[in-house]
């Protein structure tokens, strides 16, 4: 009987210890924890930046010392207004011809005087020629300052874009075979007449009274 007694206390102090050890481990008042949830992450913005444009590539390009051009002045005189036309035809698809500086050969006859020319003519630098746009002339003006037995050639640089180096040869090669034909008309400038000089006449001295 004693035997089972200290068995069964025994058995008590041990239910005892494991209430004990299971309250321990929680929180107080015997009331499990909260459950934890895992924080969301909020999406990123999107980025507002416009996207990098991709890199322009590098189009073929050709100078031309003289563009290939025609034309002639209105009418002869000491000052004189030429016209001045494309003479290679139509450029190849996605080509552009931009007119630069002018100069006359020789340069000793005619001196550039855009005056000359009407206010509502275009002048060629910055003209551009392309193959979606229609051709409109420009004009050079000049005034004779010298005589001579040339007539002076109008020269036109021109800077050439091209989609192929084979269009930019085609250009290349019109412009070499036709070169300019536009021409200032070399007149006699009037010779001016020697003026008569009159020399002054003396006037004799009055005399005075002493």
């Amino acid at each position: 009987m004693r035997r089972a007694l200290s068995a069964a206390a025994a058995i008590l102090m041990l239910v005892a210890g494991c209430d004990d050890t299971s309250a321990g481990d929680g929180p107080p008042g015997g009331t499990s924890p909260p459950e934890t949830t895992a924080p969301t992450e909020e999406p990123k913005p999107e980025p507002t930046d416009p996207e990098s444009t991709q890199t322009t590539q590098n189009k073929p390009a050709i100078s031309l010392a003289t563009a290939p051009v025609g034309g002639a002045p209105d009418e002869a005189g000491i000052s004189q207004c030429a016209s001045v036309a494309w003479l290679a035809g139509e450029v190849p698809d996605g080509t552009v011809v931009t007119f630069g500086e002018v100069h006359l050969e020789p340069s000793n006859i005619f001196k550039l005087d855009q005056e000359s020319c009407a206010d509502d003519r275009r002048q060629c630098p910055g003209l551009v020629i392309s193959s979606n746009r229609q051709f409109e002339p420009c004009y050079v003006g000049a005034k004779q300052v010298a005589n001579g037995n040339e007539d002076p050639n109008v020269v036109i640089e021109a800077e050439v874009i091209c989609n192929t180096e084979e269009d930019c040869r085609k250009v290349q090669k019109e412009a070499k075979k036709r070169g300019t034909q536009v021409e200032f008309i070399t007149g006699e400038l009037p010779t001016l007449e020697p003026t008569e000089t009159v020399e002054p006449t003396e006037t004799p001295e009055t005399p005075t009274g002493e």
